[in-house]
């Protein structure tokens, strides 16, 4: 488990994301354990340490407030850019409030989950991680109470 403090320069908060890069996942699902709390900043972290580590042309697509027929469109456009060579990052809400955000969960290759210190509630991570499957995680990576809560 990555845990990121407050206070990191952008270089720091690659450094502590790094273990996120093994693997070859060419789409990858970042899933906040808290209902109403985004992941989003978190998610574009991973964009551009990807970019960094792999010389992938990583793009961030976000399914958070969408419905579901509208996350259909971006599983379609995460396909259609991972086809293209490029690697696809996605920030989506917390399935424990919105299940919107299980289709996706499920249509990319693998899913990191977000826990926030002091906030997230240990069932919802459990709820979370029973309904992707745990098998699909690739890890957590926790935040101190106050950091990146929002986009």
């Amino acid at each position: 488990m990555i845990t990121i403090k407050k206070g990191l320069t952008e270089a720091e908060l690659y450094q502590q994301l790094l273990p996120c890069m093994k693997g070859s996942w060419p789409s990858l699902a970042v899933v906040p354990a808290t209902p109403a709390l985004s992941a989003s900043v978190v998610a574009h972290a991973i964009v551009e340490l990807t970019q960094l580590v792999r010389g992938t042309k990583a793009k961030l697509f976000s399914t958070e407030g969408l419905e579901v027929p509208a996350v259909s469109k971006v599983i379609i456009d995460v396909s259609q850019h991972v086809k293209a060579g490029g690697a696809a990052v996605v920030a989506i809400d917390s399935v424990v409030s919105r299940q919107a955000g299980v289709p996706m969960a499920l249509a990319v290759d693998a899913a990191l989950l977000v826990v926030h210190l002091g906030v997230t509630r240990m069932e919802d991570a459990q709820t979370t991680v029973d309904i992707i499957g745990r098998s699909r995680f690739i890890g957590a990576v926790t935040l101190e109470s106050g950091v990146l809560l929002s986009a």
